[in-house]
């Protein structure tokens, strides 16, 4: 069965290790949409690049992979077309279990940083929302810390860390994570899709 993905860029390279690994267990074939990163800083843009692709891909199977608080019109963009989503509210929520999420906010406000968005932190908040290190201090100053999930895809360098530090000014640690929780969400996903 051939399957459509429409995907944020956040998650590119997640997506390069899990893919291959579902559609041999699924036996099904899934094509790949990935939309540039910080497309959720502009609503009109998002919506407009998301209902494109969903028009060349009218009639297939489509899964959305955007968190319910990127836009928050989703239903009524994707419309009566079938698109699938996750019920995660962001790309951490798709990352992280609920439990696993649960502890982290227990201890206090910690803002979470995929990958993706480490390495494209300048495309997203310098150029997607426009701050300059005033406003990422504003914005990030009521989290006590961001934690960047390791899912292990390509190295994170002490200068990236660094770099993302001074514009935020808040302590930025590392957590390794593995992908089976993501690669769960993405598989139930397609499931559903599959099975309509």
């Amino acid at each position: 069965m051939d399957l459509s993905l429409i995907s944020c860029g956040i998650f590119r390279y997640e997506l390069e290790k899990v893919l291959p690994e579902i559609e041999a267990e699924l036996d099904c074939k899934i094509s790949i949409d990935v939309l540039e990163p910080a497309l959720d800083t502009k609503a009109d843009l998002l919506e407009n690049s998301v209902a494109e692709k969903l028009s060349l891909h009218r009639g297939k199977k489509n899964i959305l992979l955007y968190g319910s608080m990127c836009h928050t019109e989703w239903p009524r963009i994707i419309g009566e077309s079938g698109v699938v989503y996750p019920k995660a509210a962001n790309c951490a929520e798709m990352l992280l279990s609920p439990e696993k999420k649960k502890e982290f906010d227990a201890e206090g406000n910690v803002y979470f940083l995929t990958m993706g968005g480490l390495k494209q932190w300048k495309e997203i908040y310098q150029q997607g929302h426009g701050w300059d290190a005033a406003d990422a201090r504003a914005n990030f100053g009521y989290f006590e810390k961001i934690i960047v999930l390791d899912t292990g895809v390509f190295e994170i360098s002490d200068e990236d860390l660094f770099e993302f530090f001074d514009f935020t000014q808040i302590p930025v640690e590392v957590m390794q994570i593995n992908l089976d929780y993501f690669k769960s969400v993405l598989t139930d996903l397609c499931k559903k899709q599959m099975s309509v």
